[in-house]
């Protein structure tokens, strides 16, 4: 009997020796791992979007302007994980040097991505990636708890002049009835990381059946992040 395991044992090593680069990278990208990809120097440019709608007060502000994310160096964090300072530049328009905005750290371990966003440890991924696989996005955090789930990987994604073939979309809220609208989704693409990102949280005190909520809000806040440029 022992020998027979011994036998398995050297086939199955043999076996995965003998696996391509090919069918690493597809283990690879079956994990999700490329999703939320972290190396020093990659550098993501976005393009920022926020408006805010009062009705009562007459508010109706948009906003527009860029930010810029870069991988910094590695450092070991108190779990004894790899982490990464992410610096974010802001500017309002190409005429403008960019200038320090914020400072952000992000990890990836082998069951989830990770990211400190304003002090905020946030759960983004978990791994393996699979549809609605779900999580609570704030575990680390003292906020209520948020459920993140997958609603589709793997699949086409084109934002401005950019098409990539394999996305991930992670959804932190969608609820919707005639009086209000909550939608909250991160788009990341394979081996880049996120290209997009949206926050609508819209309210209405008029219930018009055959108009949509975006044509009678009352109150309400949107943010679009949208990738530009890699460089």
């Amino acid at each position: 009997m022992n020998k027979l395991i011994i036998i398995f044992s050297l086939i199955f090593i043999g076996f995965l020796l003998g696996c391509t680069e090919e069918e690493t990278e597809n283990y690879e990208a079956f994990r999700g791992l490329e999703y939320f990809p972290l190396e020093t120097g990659n550098t993501l440019v976005y393009k920022i979007t926020e408006i805010t709608i009062d009705k009562p007060s007459n508010i109706y502000d948009t906003s527009i302007y860029y930010i810029k994310e870069i991988v910094d160096i590695p450092l070991i964090d108190n779990e004894n994980d790899t982490s990464y300072r992410i610096e974010r530049y802001s500017r309002t328009s190409d005429e403008e040097n960019w200038i320090i905005h914020s400072v952000w750290t992000a990890k990836r371990t082998e069951m989830t991505a990770e990211k400190i966003e304003e002090n905020y440890r946030l759960v983004k991924i978990r791994f393996p990636v699979k549809k609605d696989y779900s999580w609570n996005g704030n575990l680390y955090t003292e906020l209520d708890n948020q459920e993140y789930y997958i609603s589709d990987y793997n699949v086409p994604y084109s934002i401005g002049e950019f098409s990539f073939d394999s996305c991930l979309t992670v959804y932190h809220d969608s609820s919707q009835s005639l009086i209000h609208k909550d939608l909250s989704y991160e788009v990341y693409a394979y081996r880049t990381g996120l290209v997009y990102k949206e926050d609508t949280y819209l309210n209405s005190q008029e219930v018009i059946f055959e108009l949509p909520i975006e044509e009678r809000i009352t109150t309400g806040t949107i943010f679009k992040q949208e990738l530009i440029e890699v460089e």
